[in-house]
């Protein structure tokens, strides 16, 4: 609970939702519509202090997917995009919105589309050029191969895409551990390296964050963990912490939740849940 504690940031009785931080979250495209919604909810529920700690939160997606995710809540915030997946033309439009951002979430169902990779590529660039916090998961970790990136990037990679970009082996506790760190220094960056347990580096600092159970090895919750980590990063400068905070909050919700259900919880079980173990850490400044 300490990683909690650490990262829980007092709310002003006199702020309003645009005080209270700023979230984008990009993904989605014609075959995958249900992950950016899930990244979506765990960070945009915060609007009322019911999650994160993030006021606001906006997610852009392809048009051809806009109506199933708004239909999944009344809460959410969609910007349609231009075609079935994200290309350059809509680098205009994502530009904009991540200038207004403090953190944006890259990577949640986007599809490996070479257009849409490139596309994520340039906004991955533009956004470091922007100092702004940035997590790239999922497919969005293509396009950061090659990329010298900094300390205000954190990417959360599963086992496949870890060895894609570092080629290390991950057979033991102790080799994932220093692969994660010697990846975090190779790319300057936070690496968030998901497994039975998590390994947070930012090559100087390491953390392990451990699970009681199998019960979060289901799709969609990686997708919430983004969204966690995204709410926290709105309001911390320190990546790190942030990073630690929502490894620490999902694998304690996953095994709270394990209690309950057992192996037959979905993704939104966990968002629904962050509020249970959250509010012992609200506080208000006035």
């Amino acid at each position: 609970m300490r990683d909690l504690r650490i990262a829980a940031t007092p709310r002003s009785f006199y702020s309003d939702k645009r005080s209270n931080g700023r979230v984008l979250i990009v993904g989605g495209s014609a075959r995958f519509h249900g992950a950016p919604v899930l990244a979506t909810n765990a960070a945009h529920m915060t609007l009322a202090a019911l999650r994160v700690g993030a006021g606001y939160a906006i997610t852009c997606v392809p048009k051809s997917v806009v109506s199933p995710v708004r239909k999944l809540s009344a809460n959410l915030i969609v910007r349609p995009l231009s075609g079935e997946n994200i290309n350059r033309r809509d680098l205009e439009a994502l530009k904009s919105e991540a200038k207004r951002s403090d953190c944006v979430v890259l990577g949640p169902g986007l599809g490996r589309e070479r257009a849409t990779i490139n596309a994520i590529s340039n906004l991955v660039s533009y956004c470091m050029k922007q100092d702004k916090k940035l997590l790239v998961d999922a497919d969005a970790i293509l396009a950061i191969r090659g990329k010298k990136l900094n300390k205000k990037v954190l990417i959360t990679p599963n086992d496949k895409e870890f060895h894609n970009l570092s080629k290390a082996p991950l057979m033991d506790r102790n080799a994932r551990i220093e692969a994660t760190k010697k990846l975090a220094q190779k790319l300057d960056a936070n690496v968030l390296l998901k497994g039975y347990f998590t390994v947070v580096s930012d090559g100087k600092r390491t953390k392990l964050v451990e699970t009681r159970s199998a019960a979060l090895a289901t799709m969609g919750t990686g997708d919430v963990l983004s969204g966690i980590i995204g709410g926290y990063m709105t309001l911390n400068r320190d990546v790190f912490v942030s990073a630690v905070a929502g490894a620490y909050l999902h694998a304690k919700i996953g095994d709270m939740l394990y209690k309950e259900k057992g192996y037959h919880i979905i993704a939104s079980d966990l968002v629904d849940y962050i509020p249970n173990v959250l509010k012992k850490f609200d506080k208000t400044t006035y």
